[in-house]
């Protein structure tokens, strides 16, 4: 793999470019996930205070990846449409400029996280008695973050210039690497201490050792980044790709703090609704993650072809992505409404988690196929290097619609009003999605 060599996307057959992108990047995310919820049956077997305790976890992991997926998608926009436009040499200094920056970044703000972990969780309604495992989780997880962000960078500057193969088989080859070394750390196996969550942390951070050097290897070896000079131009780099990072950072943040916020709502109703929204949005992950790769796969097709100004190409890959979603997202809905339950009590074995996350599991899935909408809408925003509609959406999503109806329905109908606003909300933003791409695209045509 060359820098000189890299796929274009502005030609061929639209379905055929895609699934090319997205076949690999789908092998990569399903792994990933899959492998997270088998972590989560692995805790789910020492007992739902450990799985509530790793669910309060996730809305602050979810901020650090937000940040960093941030400036994975600027840079992914800035090289992908630099691709379109042929810049061999600007692709290399962007590509190495967004990896010192996520460095330093994610490097402090993981210091910063790590000194903040007690305030924080007692903000968020954890127990006293579920800290200690907060802390053994976090203490560890902390110090692998850059290590984690670094991966999702170099994946997507590979992804960029068309190459997916590589980071999905890199990322699927770690995935493995967490799932054979979990459970022996969480249960002691082999003789190895007996270490729980903290053991979760620690076969995670092992795996992105291995997902990083191997990519940072591609990267360096591939001729997609430059190693002399390498501060040259990192002001005018880090311009251009906080351009579209920063509005992208805060739509990808807005998810967390929400489900912190809901976190906290949930906390309330006591730790078994925390543990069953953790389980059901761990199974929603797994519903969920071809949307999740398609998104990922779009932003480069429509970053390049917009930028060799192929428009019609442009709007026929959305229009396919968007029948996708529906299609998909509809028959997640039903097969999730008969067996959801059945799926949680593989997690977790205590009768009121299970009930709980099945009701989650029979009513927010009907949302799914807009909810990818929205998805392929935004990161599509995005590619064209025009963030702020993404923004807005997701700001207007959770702040001005899913926050207040939560709110008002939790008051009304307990913890069941929380998931029927996630429901309402993700109908709504995906259909405004849809119309907000259509009419940018027939601006572009006009123009």
């Amino acid at each position: 793999m060359n820098a000189n060599n890299a796929h274009p996307l502005t030609t061929g057959s639209v379905l055929t470019q895609i699934s090319k992108l997205t076949a690999p990047m789908m092998l990569g995310v399903s792994s990933s996930i899959i492998v997270q919820t088998l972590e989560m049956g692995f805790i789910g077997q020492l007992s739902h205070s450990h799985v509530a305790a790793i669910t309060f976890t996730f809305p602050l992991t979810m901020i650090l990846t937000s940040i960093a997926l941030g400036i994975s998608i600027g840079t992914s926009s800035v090289i992908a449409r630099s691709v379109g436009g042929g810049n061999v040499a600007e692709n290399q200094r962007l590509a190495t400029h967004s990896l010192i920056v996520t460095s330093i970044a994610m490097s402090v703000l993981s210091f910063v996280g790590w000194l903040s972990i007690d305030p924080v969780f007692e903000f968020l309604g954890a127990e006293d008695h579920l800290l200690p495992m907060i802390h053994s989780y976090l203490d560890i997880y902390y110090p692998g973050v850059v290590l984690f962000t670094l991966t999702m960078i170099a994946s997507s500057i590979m992804r960029a210039i068309g190459q997916a193969n590589v980071p999905g088989l890199v990322m699927t080859a770690g995935a493995a690497l967490n799932l054979l070394i979990d459970p022996i750390l969480i249960f002691g196996w082999f003789g190895f201490p007996r270490m729980e969550l903290a053991g979760a942390a620690t076969a995670m951070t092992l795996s992105r050792v291995l997902t990083s050097a191997v990519l940072l290897y591609y990267v360096v070896n591939g001729n997609l980044v430059y190693l002399r000079s390498v501060w040259s131009g990192l002001r005018e780099s880090s311009q251009r790709i906080s351009h579209i990072a920063f509005p992208a950072m805060a739509t990808q943040m807005i998810g967390p703090i929400t489900a912190a916020l809901v976190t906290r709502l949930l906390a309330s109703h006591g730790e078994i609704v925390v543990a069953a929204y953790g389980v059901a949005t761990r199974i929603e992950g797994i519903a969920v993650m071809l949307f999740f790769a398609l998104s990922g796969s779009i932003g480069p097709f429509v970053g390049q072809n917009f930028g060799a100004g192929k428009i019609d190409r442009v709007r026929e890959g959305l229009n396919v992505s968007y029948v996708f979603c529906l299609i998909w997202g509809f028959f997640m809905a039903l097969l999730l409404l008969v067996f959801g339950s059945t799926f949680a009590s593989w997690i977790e074995g205590s009768e009121d988690v299970i009930n709980t996350a099945g009701w989650y599991l029979a009513v927010v899935p009907w949302s799914y196929g807009l909810w990818g909408m929205l998805m392929m809408s935004s990161a599509s925003f995005n590619a064209l290097g025009k963030p702020l509609p993404s923004t807005i959406m997701s700001f207007t999503r959770m702040f001005f619609l899913f926050l207040p109806l939560a709110w008002i329905l939790n008051r009304l109908f307990g913890f069941k009003g929380i998931f029927i606003a996630t429901l309402v909300s993700n109908l709504a933003m995906g259909t405004v999605g849809y119309f907000w791409f259509k009419a940018r695209m027939l601006s572009c045509v006009a123009a």
